[in-house]
């Protein structure tokens, strides 16, 4: 078996170039900004871009899924990242991208196409149903260094149809149906946990575990175990029954480890039994990364594992002023994974700033990240 390896995944919708000083050009020549410039409200791509292409190279993703202003993007990334994508009014270059930049050395394109969230979805341009837009969604076949492929889905959901956003969700799982290998979809599903859309991508398995994984829910518990496995000096003392008490205070008796692995390996073989059973009768689950997130609670030996989900929970912010600003802040981007029968762990989960103190929203949604390992 080779050793499970790290894929990082962000995304980061970019609020495309529309402002009241946009000048829909790439490398347009930014406004003169001095310590007076109120950078409030949504400043132009010009200002924006570079403190968004500093977010990519920061945190450095594998894969990012992003929108929009393509071209700049590729000039700032292009030491490192690749890209592919295409419009979706056409196709081909007209209308707002679904794009995938990814790491050169993490993973390479072995197939990718873009279909539209539509009853005709290999029609360029098509929408249906209550859709205000042509909605897309880019797949991608990858392969890892080890040889072993996985897909990304990259896809962008109707703002204001509620039924194109259920239905785009049922297209997108009749889609993926059937594929056996690591499947992770994400992006910007304009999807409150609430919405039919969230509902029917994970069939409701989140309807009652809404934050239950933050940190502060967790106090109590997380200081134990932390207390629990916290080391002190001295050497391992053999037990009355030859037993030992090592360091940690922990006392391992014979058997009783053994005894505890075996009866880990048939819980689990229980419960492939079941996911199996339950795969063959309905459309395929997706699990929400950050509901998965593995945690210093959530296994015995994840000792260097976060306490919980980082950063935000919301990850559309609006940019502060307008009617969108009235409904913010909202949960509407997601990192999914299939449930399949390739066990993925989410290893981290973050929904990371898009402000900081200078005032400015490099976009009006914040980035998401999640490393997955497989």
């Amino acid at each position: 078996m080779s050793t499970p390896k790290s894929i990082r995944c962000m995304t980061f919708n970019v609020r495309h170039d529309h402002g009241p000083n946009s000048t829909l050009e790439a490398f347009a020549t930014p406004p003169e900004i001095n310590k007076d410039t109120s950078l409030d409200a949504e400043q132009p791509w010009s200002v924006r871009k570079w403190k968004i292409a500093d977010t990519v190279l920061l945190y450095s993703p594998d894969i990012e899924p992003d929108h929009h202003q393509v071209v700049d993007l590729v000039s700032l990334l292009s030491d490192d990242y690749e890209w592919i994508g295409a419009g979706r009014e056409d196709g081909k270059q007209a209308g707002e991208y679904c794009a995938v930049f990814y790491k050169r050395e993490s993973v390479s394109v072995e197939d990718w196409k873009v279909f539209w969230l539509s009853e005709t979805p290999d029609v360029p341009g098509s929408k249906s149903w209550d859709a205000s837009h042509p909605r897309i969604a880019t797949q991608v076949e990858f392969k890892r260094g080890d040889g072993s492929l996985f897909t990304l889905i990259n896809t962008h959901f109707d703002h204001r149809g509620l039924r194109a956003r259920e239905e785009a969700a049922k297209l997108l799982l009749q889609h993926i149906k059937g594929i056996e290998s690591v499947v992770i979809v994400l992006g910007d599903f304009n999807s409150p946990e609430d919405d039919p859309a969230y509902i029917t991508l994970t069939h409701a398995h989140n309807q009652q575990r809404k934050d239950f994984n933050t940190t502060f829910r967790h106090l109590v518990e997380l200081n134990k175990k932390i207390a629990s496995n916290s080391k002190t000096a001295g050497l391992p003392i053999r037990t009355s029954d030859n037993g030992m008490t090592l360091p940690t205070h922990h006392v391992f008796r014979k058997g009783e480890f053994l005894q505890h692995l075996k009866s880990q390996e048939e819980q689990q073989a229980q419960a492939d039994n079941g996911q199996e059973e339950e795969q063959q009768q309905q459309l395929p689950v997706l699990l929400d990364t950050r509901y998965e997130l593995v945690t210093r609670l959530t296994e015995e030996q994840a000792r260097a594992s976060l306490s919980g989900p980082f950063g935000y929970a919301e990850t559309f912010t609006s940019f502060g002023v307008g009617q969108d600003a009235e409904t913010a802040p909202l949960r509407l981007d997601y990192i999914f994974v299939m449930k399949n029968s390739v066990s993925v762990k989410v290893k981290s989960f973050a929904v990371l700033p898009n402000q900081y103190d200078d005032g400015l929203y490099i976009s009006d949604h914040r980035p998401v990240l999640a490393t997955l390992v497989w």
